[in-house]
């Protein structure tokens, strides 16, 4: 290519000279709004919305005032042109000139907005129609008609929102403090954004007393249409009213994800898994009415999450493809699960939605043998508390282990010695372990306070601090004169952490005489360890250093490779 050629393309608008097909797809991967804008750069772009086949928007939250303190509409009008939004952006891919070709299919459509109200009943009606009416094969649908907590009880460790903690936001691993991926086939984080605020006990307390989902006529009801797209193969639903027709046929759909559904016939849940042969994902979530749940009939299935259905009493599973499990709820009775075939789980996690430690032995047994069914196979294991394994005294020998992630808070003032008894307990029985991280969880500021009202069904958040203020309120914690010594017996060591164990991460760590006796522990009786990763929240950077470098005294091997975020 001659210089001539060269200066000439350096010229020329190249993105444009591509194909609308080509562009639409790009344009495809932006928040929908945004490739609006993108369209108004030249005419030449004009109607290359109606070559983007996938139409994605979320209502942005606006800060409300508390009741009692005034409303101005804001959230109406911003509710009532989020809906506009939506609605142009569906019958903007008709507008192209009729001699073009026709607008691409519906590869997907994802609508999340604060809360529905009857009188929007009719544009989602009509989103719904054209969706399904310009789907593409293997459509996509994904409509969230609310937001609010996904548990009602007292859950000191979740985040408040249903579509934070079910989208498993990840975050920046430098500023956060995320360990990178170690685990190829698990993409899922352990935990939320830490950046997202974590109520305490108190505030969810109040949330549980003072917050409850829509019901009645304040619930959208989903076209019987919708049950029958055999283009269909992946629905999303929250805060919907299930009205299936007798006959119910999804012979697509593979992934399923329901979540504060209302329904006053419980069959419906049911009879909705039930018609989808291919069903390979499944998630329900905070679904109250659901006391049983049969999935004999679903031997596709690969991925099963239970989160906060607290009133399920019957779950019977019989599926050889089985390959992850998510439990999250109230220590579940014995006879709750029933397993045909040999279990195949292996990657599992158990979220244990209780602040209340579980003081009777009976308690324990259960959990034991709950996870004795479903993680005997698991090659990745996540156990998650309030108190960081605390409630896994009696777990069952894991053989097959070789990645396990401990969830829970570990405050400065915890007895240290208790804490290592507990994670030693737990690690005696993981004979082959090879990959350990530990996520230091904190308790959320006294200060800040979480407000929930029935009335309009909104949060408002009041802190009493100031901006620097707030910045300056760390969590790190160091303190030269800690006594950091905690005389174990040999036999207290866990046999993997000596002969096993590869790697280890600290994500979220605080410092406080109880982590770092923790970490002391591990650290001197790691002798095989090759890596060490340990991530810090923000603070000053001179705390961050102190506990870098004690740390890195305690790693016996001179091989060992550490990384600090």
């Amino acid at each position: 290519m001659g210089d001539s050629q060269i200066a000439a393309d350096a010229g020329s608008d190249r993105l444009s000279n591509l194909r609308d097909g080509v562009l639409g797809h790009i344009l495809s991967f932006l928040e929908t709004r945004e490739a609006a804008r993108a369209a108004t750069l030249s005419s030449r772009w004009r109607h290359v919305m109606a070559s983007v086949h996938t139409v994605s928007m979320s209502m942005e939250p606006l800060g409300r005032p508390v009741l009692g303190y005034g409303y101005d509409g804001r959230y109406d009008r911003n509710k009532a042109r989020f809906i506009a939004d939506v609605t142009a952006a569906l019958f903007s891919r008709n507008s192209r000139p009729s001699p073009a070709a026709a607008s691409a299919p519906l590869r997907a459509l994802r609508v999340s907005m604060e809360r529905y109200c009857p009188e929007d009943g009719s544009k989602v009606d009509q989103w719904v129609s054209y969706a399904l009416w310009h789907a593409a094969p293997e459509f996509g649908l994904d409509l969230r008609l609310g937001r609010g907590p996904i548990c009602s009880g007292p859950c000191s460790l979740h985040p408040s929102h249903d579509d934070v903690a079910a989208d498993g936001l990840v975050g920046n691993q430098a500023v956060a403090g995320n360990p990178p991926k170690s685990d190829p086939d698990d993409n899922r984080s352990l935990r939320a954004h830490p950046k997202d605020d974590v109520p305490s006990s108190d505030d969810e307390e109040t949330a549980a007393r003072s917050w409850n989902p829509p019901s009645g006529e304040f619930t959208y009801t989903v076209p019987r249409g919708l049950f029958s797209c055999a283009a269909l193969r992946s629905l999303r639903l929250g805060y919907c009213r299930l009205s299936p027709p007798a006959a119910i046929s999804l012979p697509a759909l593979e992934a399923l994800h329901l979540t504060h559904i209302l329904e006053d016939e419980e069959e419906h849940v049911q009879r909705l898994i039930s018609g989808c042969p291919r069903l390979a994902d499944l998630t329900l979530e905070a679904c109250g009415t659901v006391t049983a749940v049969s999935l004999l009939d679903n031997t596709h299935l690969r991925r099963l999450a239970l989160r906060c259905c607290h009133n399920l009493s019957s779950l019977a599973v019989d599926t050889p493809d089985l390959h992850s499990f998510e439990y999250r709820g109230a220590v579940p009775d014995t006879s709750i699960l029933t397993v045909g075939g040999l279990p195949s789980v292996t990657s599992c996690k158990v979220d244990i939605c209780t602040i209340y430690p579980l003081e009777e032995a009976g308690e324990l047994v259960k959990l034991g043998s709950f996870l004795h069914q479903l993680a005997s196979t698991a090659k990745h294991l996540q156990l998650c508390s309030a108190r960081m394994g605390s409630w896994f005294a009696d777990l069952p020998v894991l053989p097959a282990l070789r990645h396990l992630e401990l969830a829970g808070s570990v405050p400065r003032n915890d007895d240290p010695a208790v804490v290592i008894a507990a994670t030693s307990s737990i690690l005696r029985r993981t004979p082959n372990l090879e990959l350990l991280t530990l996520f230091f969880e904190e308790e959320a500021p006294r200060e800040t306070e979480w407000q929930w009202h029935s009335g309009l069904d909104h949060h408002a958040y009041v802190g009493r601090r100031s901006e620097g203020e707030l910045l300056d309120a760390h969590r790190l914690h160091y303190c030269e004169y800690d006594s950091l010594d905690c005389a174990l017996a040999p036999a207290m060591v866990p046999p993997c952490l000596g002969s096993r164990v590869r790697k280890i991460e600290l994500v979220h760590y605080q410092g406080g005489r109880a982590q770092r006796t923790l970490a002391r522990f591990l650290l001197r009786n790691a002798a095989v360890l090759e890596n060490l990763y340990c991530g810090f929240p923000a603070g000053p950077h001179w705390v961050q250093t102190e506990l870098m470098r004690e740390m890195e005294g305690w790693v016996v091997s001179e091989l060992t490779s550490t990384e600090f975020r």
